[in-house]
């Protein structure tokens, strides 16, 4: 187990979920603008994007790391560590009530809209025992004090980050579908949606771009986990195809695919070239900060795109 440092919490508490959510901001931001019948962004749906990536993300890693801060004695000597934790607390409590504050400027469909993609990924890391179901069930239906004394029998415990495939199932749909879906949620209950999109978009291209960026990206960054999950057995989609070149191959097809679905608009293109030279650039030896940044393949067409609105 390597050392609990501070630049490493710093790195996992703060820094990946603020880079990793500014993609959210960048993608929400353009939909919101295209959507929009004022050709205007509306904050409240970056920010419960942004918020709800901090808090999914944040949370997952704070768990790993608290974990990983308790099974070492020596952690306990140090406080400055001990305090990294309560700044990461306090960082999540702060999105979480900016999140409340946007979500009641909503209507009650945003609400749910934001429930329906966030809890899943809340739930990424929670075992889920099928057998308190059972039990709610067995209730409902009015046969508990009947089977009472029947001989209870373990039920099965799902984890959805052991699913195979779901991380990058997961990242594509919350992460595209999701973000469009609070958008829409938004906008139409502000009566600020439009009927048609500027050129060159559409909420196919919007969608299918969104989503499978997402996921491929996902999937990018098992590569760099490849012989670690490997020995370990973690069924990642690289270690399900049994080759990082097989992979990068898939990928390449993904983005080519995607750029050739939607030649016409200029900016998917560029996004789509850069994403799947960045898979061939990356490798498992390439740093962690390099496939973090390396998400933002979509972000920085996204600005250019706004910036020529506006120039």
């Amino acid at each position: 187990m390597s050392t609990l440092t501070i630049p490493k919490l710093a790195d996992e508490l703060f820094l990946r979920p603020i880079v990793i959510s500014m993609n959210s901001l960048a993608l929400s931001a353009l939909m919101s603008y295209v959507m929009s019948a004022n050709a205007g962004i509306d904050w409240r749906s970056i920010t419960i994007c942004v918020t709800s990536d901090i808090l999914a993300m944040g949370a997952d890693h704070l768990k790993d790391k608290e974990e990983e801060f308790s099974s070492d004695r020596n952690n306990a000597n140090d406080p400055r560590l001990a305090s990294w934790f309560l700044y990461a607390r306090t960082f999540l409590i702060a999105s979480a009530v900016l999140l409340a504050f946007a979500l009641s400027q909503c209507p009650i469909s945003t609400l749910l809209t934001t429930a329906t993609f966030v809890a899943p990924a809340l739930l990424w890391t929670t075992p889920i025992s099928f057998n308190k179901f059972w039990l709610i069930s067995r209730r409902l239906l009015g046969r508990f004090s009947r089977d009472r004394q029947q001989p209870s029998t373990s039920a099965p415990v799902l984890v959805i980050k052991r699913i195979p495939g779901m991380k990058a199932i997961f990242n594509g749909i919350i992460r595209g579908c999701g973000i469009y879906a609070v958008v829409f949620s938004v906008l139409s209950g502000s009566g600020n949606l439009t009927n048609t999109l500027p050129s060159p978009w559409s909420v196919v291209q919007l969608l299918v771009w969104s989503t499978v960026n997402r996921s491929c990206h996902a999937i990018m960054t098992d590569v760099r986990d490849f012989e670690d999950d490997m020995k370990a057995g973690v069924p990642t989609i690289p270690v399900l195809l049994g080759s990082i070149l097989r992979t990068k191959v898939i990928l390449t097809a993904c983005h080519m695919l995607v750029m050739l679905a939607f030649i016409e608009n200029t900016y998917i293109m560029g996004s789509c070239l850069f994403a799947a030279a960045l898979v061939w650039i990356l490798c498992e030896d390439s740093p962690k900060k390099a496939f973090l940044f390396s998400s933002h393949s979509q972000s920085l067409f996204i600005i250019w795109y706004l910036l020529t609105r506006h120039i």
